[in-house]
């Protein structure tokens, strides 16, 4: 029973602590507008659809396709 109830701690830990992980894995960042982009970093999204691209400054976000092109 000592061994069932250190079992289901360890196992309780493990999963709390994977959520904290995902987390930070999966940063998410502000959404950019159509056009230049002037922040560091951004989400391009697509018009009615769920596709997005990574964005940095100084590219172009077209929000027809969530695309980012210098």
């Amino acid at each position: 029973m000592k061994n069932w109830c250190i079992a289901l701690a360890c196992a309780s830990t493990f999963l709390l602590a994977q959520s904290a992980l995902a987390a930070v894995k999966f940063k998410r960042f502000a959404h950019c507008g159509e056009g230049l982009v002037t922040v560091k970093t951004c989400e391009c999204h697509a018009r009615n659809s769920r596709v997005w691209h990574y964005c940095h400054a100084g590219y172009y976000c077209h929000a027809f396709d969530g695309s980012c092109r210098k």
